[in-house]
């Protein structure tokens, strides 16, 4: 959910924003990655690691779905990649923060 809504907007994206059809078929192409990690169920320990981490926070746009997503890498004991350095924020998280090339 978090790379389709980051692919497809335009602050983020800039010129290289894509449609809607377009992020689909990039989000297939990266979980047909075999370093990809697809789940159908976050474990019992993502729900109080998500409130850990929104706990004592000030409210913005992306708090939920970012925690949301950072509970999970954590619940998972799996790394997380990405551009995004808000996520330094979020203690105990296996982060690897990737560089935009132009």
């Amino acid at each position: 959910m978090a790379l389709l809504r980051l692919l497809t907007n335009r602050k983020i994206m800039g010129s290289g924003v894509l449609r809607p059809e377009q992020a689909w078929s990039a989000v297939e192409t990266i979980a047909s990655d075999p370093r990809m990690v697809l789940i159908d169920q976050a474990p019992q320990s993502h729900h109080e690691r998500w409130r850990t981490y929104v706990g004592g926070r000030e409210p913005s746009p992306d708090l939920w779905t970012d925690a949301w997503l950072a509970a999970l890498a954590h619940s998972l004991d799996t790394k997380m990649v990405t551009f995004d350095r808000g996520f330094l924020s979020f203690d105990a998280l296996r982060l690897q923060l990737l560089t935009p090339t132009t």
